[in-house]
């Protein structure tokens, strides 16, 4: 077994996107609260780590709170992402709760990248969302 989890993370790895991608983020410009701790009583997690872990929660469909806290705690990638922190549901819930806008806003500027990289094309996306009544 290796030594460090950096070894079991590849260098193709989805989650090395997230954390590149969150790390070069200007977290106080973009309305993220506590990115800055307070002068007294103990530091929260820092912004950049629940963001890492929401953003791989949403790349791999998880998106309760309670299964992103049981991910954090089992799953290596997520270990490797957020340096072994495993904050608890409520945590992540309010976090999503308060910096709602925010996230948008870091959302809004990863489908940025993706377009100056040429990851995503201007296609159209139709759904129809019609029901009837079955006779």
């Amino acid at each position: 077994m290796p030594d460090r989890l950096d070894d079991y993370v590849s260098e193709d790895n989805p989650a090395r996107v997230v954390d590149l991608f969150v790390d070069e983020l200007d977290l106080a410009a973009l309305g993220f609260a506590g990115v800055r701790p307070a002068a007294t009583g103990r530091p929260g997690y820092h912004p950049a780590t629940l963001l890492k872990l929401y953003l791989y929660g949403y790349l791999n469909q998880v998106s309760s709170s309670r299964r992103l806290e049981r991910e954090a705690g089992r799953n290596v990638e997520l270990m490797w992402l957020t340096g072994r922190l495993a904050p608890d549901f409520k945590t992540i819930a309010d976090f999503r709760r308060d910096n709602g806008p925010a996230i948008q806003a870091a959302c809004r500027q990863f489908v940025v990248l993706c377009r100056q990289l040429g990851l995503l094309a201007g296609g159209v996306v139709a759904l129809d969302g019609s029901r009837f009544k079955a006779v």
